[in-house]
């Protein structure tokens, strides 16, 4: 199954180049559509993509988090990454909250480029690891999250749960936690299922900053 990108920029033809790059790498994986920043919303409608990179342009962020909601409310259809000059604190912090799947750096390789919209087409998450680590910690430290409002019957993490929160935490993926705790990738996903759950959250960083917060808290 090819995966549907549409690729928009501030600057069309850089776009439709970057878009070429991009197909050209993926071989025969991906087929990509690029649009101007303007014009992103009418071809989303028309092609229907599985993947929006779409430029984060300094300065003009709530017009990235403005669009993102507009893509929320339409579905789930349509996964978002955010295409940066550079992996800001605040950028990578806000595109978690605003709902993103997360940020494509403009000089990364063609081919490292079309890994991420592979990864975030089958539903994952794509950051610098260490970037992402970085400011999640250093927004602990500065603006702790608010308690969230207890769930009568609510289920307590188990110490395992726990424990997988931590390795998440330093940066590990499901496959390195895995090999860490001696269990399979899926008895990861299952632990994450269940976390997601009693949190009633989604997705392993946000997740991981809820609880720090929390403990931090405590």
């Amino acid at each position: 199954m090819q995966i549907k990108l549409l690729l928009a920029c501030k600057d069309k033809r850089f776009a439709s180049e970057l878009c070429a790059d991009l197909v050209d790498a993926a071989e025969g994986l991906i087929t990509g559509a690029a649009t101007d920043m303007p014009g992103v919303l009418r071809a989303a409608e028309i092609t229907r993509p599985d993947v929006l990179v779409l430029e984060h342009m300094p300065g003009e962020e709530q017009a990235s988090w403005n669009l993102l909601a507009r893509f929320r409310n339409a579905g789930p259809g349509t996964r978002v990454l955010l295409l940066c000059d550079a992996y800001a604190e605040g950028t990578l912090i806000a595109c978690l909250r605003h709902g993103a799947s997360g940020c494509l750096r403009k000089s990364s390789a063609p081919l490292l480029q079309a890994k991420a919209v592979s990864h975030v087409f089958r539903g994952e998450i794509w950051f610098g690891r260490s970037e992402l680590l970085k400011a999640v910690r250093s927004q602990i430290a500065l603006r702790p999250v608010a308690p969230a409002v207890p769930v009568t019957g609510q289920e307590p993490l188990t110490a395992r749960e726990r424990e997988i929160l931590d390795l998440i935490g330093h940066a590990l993926s499901n496959k390195e936690i895995a090999r860490e705790l001696n269990i399979s990738d899926k008895t990861v996903k299952t632990h994450l299922q269940h976390i997601y759950s009693k949190l009633q959250l989604s997705g392993r960083y946000k997740a991981f900053l809820s609880e720090s917060a929390a403990a931090a808290r405590q």
